[in-house]
């Protein structure tokens, strides 16, 4: 018997069948997510499924449960998708269709939110291993996030809980896709650092002073969101302030975070934690000597790490969201 998860994207739906103890992928297949629909979604996850089973030599039969790790509101209970902003689904049963899709009993499907999803991967398989009190941070074009207290996954009454893009740094700040100002999406995700990246290359351009940040973008095609970093890497003086600045906003979004919930670890995972000690060292010393219980012993401390699992994160909760 085997356990599915399946990462439904924007732009792809992955699927990977992982093993018993929750550690390995044993397979894994991605198609691309057709949205025009809510049975286009469906098909898109059917397709995915299928094509594992037919990669790993299984049947429908073989198939413990199917975890589907979906954006939006879930109602984990009822397995409906209340809202996705970016797919067309509102107030569907996606759970239902899957299972009536592929013929295999409604139980065995079940339902998470992408971002929880990720958070519930890292905790049994990747950095949160062995803890009781854990957060993940993922850092792309938004900010997702999931929290685990007690080994319980925190979604509020509502099943909107763990939004923690959407936590305020800077009031009357950056507007944010929330509708709000001063988000720590709008300053610490890859579009808010690529950003303040571009207004300091517009701002050194207007007073005749040179970065390397122009050369670097020129050279790529495009102001990405490691240019700022390889010109801090090579010296450059501009480059090195924008990196600064927004370590500096993500330290007040995870010192807030850590105030709050006291995780025995905090994960950086996306796009810019591939940054590694570049990111993550500063990150430690400005939280750390920020937070509420900097005076306690440093093993008291939450640790913040890298998270471990990459684009697979989603895939290991998805499959593993009914233990938590």
């Amino acid at each position: 018997m085997i356990k599915i998860g399946v990462d439904l994207g924007g732009t792809n739906t992955a699927a990977g069948i992982v093993d018993g103890s929750g550690m390995k992928l044993l397979a894994k297949v991605s198609v691309p997510t057709k949205r025009g629909d809510e049975n286009e979604i469906v098909e898109s996850i059917v397709s995915a499924v299928e094509g594992l089973l037919l990669t790993a030599r299984a049947e429908v039969g073989d198939v413990m449960s199917i975890g589907l790790a979906s954006p939006g509101i879930v109602n984990r209970e009822e397995g409906i998708v209340e809202f996705a902003s970016n797919l067309p689904l509102r107030d569907f049963p996606l759970a239902a269709a899957v299972s009536e899709r592929l013929a295999i009993d409604k139980e065995r499907v079940h339902m998470v939110n992408d971002a929880a999803a990720a958070a519930i991967g890292e905790y049994f398989a990747g950095a949160g291993r062995g803890t009781r009190d854990f957060i993940v941070m993922t850092l792309g074009t938004g900010i997702g996030g999931g929290i685990i207290v007690d080994g319980h996954l925190l979604t509020g009454h509502n099943h909107a809980g763990g939004e923690i893009g959407h936590t305020v740094i800077v009031e009357g700040g950056e507007p944010c896709g929330c509708g709000r100002r001063g988000c720590a999406e709008a300053y610490c995700s890859v579009t808010g650092l690529i950003r303040m990246t571009k207004e300091s290359i517009d701002k050194c351009g207007k007073s005749s002073v040179p970065t390397l940040m122009t050369d670097i973008a020129a050279e790529a095609g495009k102001i990405g969101g490691r240019t700022a970093f390889d010109a801090m890497r090579a010296g450059d003086a501009a480059g090195t302030v924008v990196v600064e600045r927004y370590i500096t906003y993500l330290a007040a979004a995870v010192t807030n975070y850590i105030n709050i919930f006291q995780p025995e670890v905090l994960a950086v995972g996306g796009g810019i934690s591939n940054e590694g000690d570049t990111l993550i060292v500063p990150l430690r010393e400005k939280v750390y000597a920020e937070m509420y219980n900097r005076s306690q012993p440093r093993a008291l401390f939450c640790e913040i790490k890298r998270a471990e699992l990459g684009n697979d994160a989603g895939i290991f909760g998805a499959a593993l969201a009914e233990n938590v």
